[in-house]
């Protein structure tokens, strides 16, 4: 077999096995067959993936990258990335370290439930099989965590905490489709099952503090292979610096529009409460998002993949306190109807005065730049466009460099082309683009042990005002996912860099730059560049 077949076949195996044995990740993928399963949690589980891992990337070693074409070259890097990110991962320990399994199930109870409306009696099934499974599942979870990692079990009590509100749902729900006997049963078990796990995991001594962090070698080997980037981490942190002055001095300037020395939270603030929706704001969410996609068709932006389709949608009421204000659940990557939901969460239905009502609907305000960001140009349909893709393993790779910078593209996109015209929306965009910029020096440093837990925390409510409870949910996340949080910006960055080098360069067309962008899947800006371009 010539090279290029052996690199298929590698990719086949892999995968096709990777989905077999993960069937809440093959679910998600849109594979109906995997659907209310939980699958295995135990070491010797964990033990077999990184031996599967391992032998790929000796396979992927054995192949002459010169025998590739350039989209086989595109899967190899990312086949290269995801095997080294998940070695890394297991060497480490972290799933001795991450009670995690609690989130696990919980989102793919969601995963189920967010698709009730569509298909109730199969939606019924599946929780009901996935409640059945959920004490086989925590128990041999719990058997993993030998050490917790005191952030990440901070953060299982939070979820164990707030469980009760989805199984509250899922009671809910069944309720409503058919109910049969056994339905509180199955979900007193899993309940106490959630009970057993925590209370196994609190049992067990804790890691040393800051053991979330990857340090520096493989921060570094992850903004290469994961961003595609070439910078040292002290140039990183040399450009976040710059970004943060930059755009700092960018949103000072939009806010003197507003009064001398006023600043951007209290523009925001003031422009909040003068704002109206008026009484249905779901079917402003719904205008909103068809207005902005007409708008981003008629600047010929960028080019609208055929067969997708968006619902904007209503939380239903028994999710409502599970939701913020709004969200988006992306088709999965293996469905045939590519269909996304964007979910509106308007809580002034629950309150009973006009002043009550209205303060819950001006905390969607803003919702222009939500919708281009969660819909059109934004996630909804970079992931419908990258799920198109003819290289069927393709859809199954997302570095957050590409799609989140994507995002952060179609905010600054509202600016420049005017889709928006509000006075105060440069403003928010800005200063949402200041928090982003403030992320890389967070991420950096926190996964490198130069900041603890608490220093990331000031760090982000004394540059940000953002108060406690705010800054620790966001840096809870960052423990967790090294090298995303500073993907953000570095990916608009990378997008603005392209943007110069084949729009003013060679005279692309936006849609012609756009619609190149997304032809690729979800992968680095610079692989595209080097595999990409004539």
């Amino acid at each position: 077999m010539n090279t290029s077949s052996l690199f298929e076949g590698l990719l086949d195996r892999y995968f096709e096995a990777v989905l077999a044995d993960n069937p809440t990740y093959a679910a998600v993928a849109g594979i109906q067959s995997a659907r209310g399963k939980l699958g295995h949690a135990s070491l010797a589980f964990e033990a077999k993936q990184q031996k599967r891992r391992q032998q790929a990337l000796a396979q992927l070693d054995r192949l002459s990258p010169r025998e590739l074409s350039r989209e086989q070259q595109l899967d190899r890097l990312a086949l290269r990335s995801l095997l080294l990110r998940e070695c890394e991962d297991f060497e480490r320990g972290r799933h001795r370290l991450d009670p995690g399994a609690l989130d696990s199930v919980l989102n793919i109870l969601l995963h189920e439930l967010q698709r009730g409306e569509d298909e109730p009696q199969v939606v019924a099934r599946n929780l009901r099989s996935l409640l059945r499974e959920t004490p086989r599942y925590l128990a041999e979870a719990a058997l993993l965590i030998d050490r917790p990692e005191r952030v990440w079990r901070k953060i299982m009590e939070q979820t164990a905490a707030g469980a009760g509100a989805l199984f509250d749902a899922v009671g809910a729900f069944l309720k409503q489709a058919r109910p049969v006997p056994s339905d509180a049963s199955r979900i007193a078990g899993a309940q106490r099952a959630f009970a057993a796990y925590v209370k196994c995991v609190k049992s067990r001594p804790l890691a040393p503090t800051g053991s979330f962090a990857v340090g520096e070698a493989i921060l570094q080997r992850r903004v290469r292979d994961q961003l595609g980037l070439d910078y040292s981490l002290g140039q990183i942190e040399a450009l976040a610096l710059s970004e943060v002055a930059r755009v700092g001095s960018l949103l000072q300037q939009a806010a003197r529009k507003f009064g001398r020395n006023k600043p951007a939270d209290e523009i925001i603030r003031q422009a909040r409460a003068a704002w109206n929706p008026g009484d249905d704001l779901l079917g402003l969410y719904r205008r909103e998002t068809q207005r902005i996609a007409a708008a981003f068709r008629s600047a010929k932006a960028v080019t609208f993949p055929r067969g997708e389709t968006l619902d904007v949608r209503p939380v239903p009421e028994f999710m409502r306190h599970l939701f913020p204000t709004a969200a988006y659940s992306q088709p999965g990557a293996f469905e045939k109807r590519q269909r996304g939901i964007f979910w509106v969460n308007d809580l002034s239905v629950t309150k009973t005065t006009e002043a009550e009502k209205l303060a819950e609907r001006q905390q969607h305000f803003g919702l222009s730049l939500t919708c281009a960001h969660e819909a059109y140009p934004g996630h909804h349909l970079q992931f419908a466009t990258a799920n198109q893709h003819p290289r069927k393993w393709r859809r199954l790779f997302a570095h957050a460099v590409f799609y989140e910078g994507w995002t952060l593209w179609c905010e600054q996109m509202m600016v420049d082309l005017k889709i928006d015209r509000s006075p105060w929306l440069q403003v928010q965009q800005l200063h949402d683009a200041l928090w982003r910029c403030h992320r890389i020096l967070v991420d950096l440093r926190l996964q490198t042990r130069r900041y603890s837990y608490d220093q990331a925390v000031a760090h982000m409510r004394k540059h940000l005002g953002f108060t406690r409870a705010r800054a620790e949910a966001d840096v809870n996340w960052y423990t967790g996912s090294p090298s995303v949080p500073m993907s953000y910006w570095l990916g608009r960055l990378e997008n603005e860099r392209l943007r110069q080098r084949l729009m003013t360069g060679r005279g692309w067309t936006l849609q012609k730059f756009n619609d190149w962008l997304l032809s690729f899947g979800t992968l680095p800006q610079a692989w595209l560049e080097k595999y990409g371009l004539e």
